[in-house]
């Protein structure tokens, strides 16, 4: 049996989408919390939870320039997902 061939591109690439729709879901939370305390039916989020998210927003938006580069330089990593109707390849 052979190694699986390593990709430390695409790797990285999981890494930041996965890190990303996590995100995604609590800023959803976090727009959701905002509009239930306007409308007064929670308590707002603590100032301190609230920097921690934006902590969270900074270091995952950091990810993304080096990205780019990464593209720039090598080109993009090989698909994580394809077409299994498509006897294509890329």
């Amino acid at each position: 049996m052979s190694p699986i061939p390593s990709d430390p591109a695409g790797h990285h690439d999981n890494i930041l989408m996965a890190e990303i729709s996590a995100l995604n879901q609590q800023l959803g939370q976090y727009v959701l919390r905002f509009l239930a305390a306007d409308a007064l039916q929670a308590e707002p989020m603590s100032p301190q939870a609230e920097r921690d998210l934006a902590d969270q927003v900074a270091k995952v938006a950091d990810g993304m320039p080096a990205r780019a580069v990464q593209r720039e330089l090598e080109g993009d990593p090989a698909l994580l997902i394809q077409s299994c109707s498509s006897d294509e390849q890329p």
